[in-house]
């Protein structure tokens, strides 16, 4: 696992100088780059057999409650979740 997390970081550092060209064009075009990342990121997993499905599943779950968690924090008034759904 170890490995795997280094590389991770690895990729992530790469991605991070590209994202850094697309971000802070809107908040449209922000989340159109969020989009497009993980529907990329979902069919790389799919077409390389990088990970099972349950696998990649559970990680994107986790990535979810990560996501919820530095959105709304601690913050005890955040937004209703309601207020913003599709």
């Amino acid at each position: 696992m170890a490995n795997l997390d280094a590389l991770q970081r690895e990729h992530e550092e790469r991605l991070s100088a590209l994202i850094a060209e697309r971000i802070g064009r809107g908040k449209e075009s922000d989340l159109a780059l969020v989009r497009a990342l993980v529907h990329r990121a979902t069919h790389l997993a799919a077409e390389t057999k990088a990970a099972e499905f349950c696998a990649l599943a559970t990680y994107l779950g986790e990535m979810l409650g990560h996501a919820h968690q530095l959105l709304h924090g601690g913050e005890a008034g955040a937004s209703a979740h309601r207020d913003d759904v599709h």
